[in-house]
């Protein structure tokens, strides 16, 4: 649906707004952290294909930390911070300043209540930094829920995300670089076939200029 230039302003853009919101981490776990968006896609969630309801592919089969929040009202939608749990982990203790775990045991990787306040806010950071820049881009008001957090256990057969049908989703590999640690993920956000529409001739307005 996006074409190589759209797609490369949309990048660009997307690579401002998560360094903004990087600057914020930076801030509040007071070390500097470098977050990028080397990819995007953007995928139809169709009635007809049930395989796109399902998550990305980079999720192996396993638990993931996802958190997610919505947004409106004329741009709306539904947004999704998604780590593997030992890449969730890794990034709480990292944020915390303990030491970090070379290796992590998937069979006994334990949350407790701190990590999924920290992960919480870590989410409530990026997502309304970059969905609030999607709002001043398109010059509207935007309204947020509160962040739910999830651990969800995904397996080979069921990998499914709870979508609406006919929705749009923008997908944003992301990569956080703190101190010697990396740690992927990707941000989901589900935009109506309206919200799509009106970000792209936006785009194509911006492109035009």
């Amino acid at each position: 649906m996006l074409n190589s230039m759209q797609k490369d302003v949309l990048t660009e853009m997307i690579n401002v707004y998560v360094g903004r919101a990087a600057g914020l981490l930076s801030e509040m776990v007071n070390q500097r952290i470098i977050l990028s968006v080397p990819k995007i896609e953007l995928i139809t969630v169709s009635s007809a294909d049930e395989s796109s309801k399902h998550f990305p592919p980079i999720f192996t089969p396993g638990h993931i930390i996802s958190s997610s929040m919505r947004f409106g009202q004329s741009f709306e939608g539904k947004a999704f911070l998604i780590f593997p749990a030992e890449q969730a982990k890794l990034l709480v203790n990292a944020c915390l300043g303990e030491d970090l775990l070379v290796q992590v045991d998937k069979e006994t990787l334990d949350f407790i209540d701190t990590d999924f306040d920290v992960l919480k806010e870590i989410s409530n950071v990026i997502l309304n930094a970059v969905i609030g820049e999607f709002g001043n881009f398109l010059d509207t008001k935007l309204e947020y829920s509160l962040p739910d957090i999830e651990l969800i256990y995904v397996s080979e057969s069921e990998q499914k995300i709870l979508l609406k049908e006919n929705t749009y989703i923008l997908i944003l590999h992301t990569a956080f670089w703190l101190a010697e640690t990396q740690v992927k993920g990707v941000i989901m956000i589900a935009l109506s076939m309206n919200s799509v529409t009106w970000l792209i001739e936006k785009i194509d307005t911006l492109l035009e200029d």
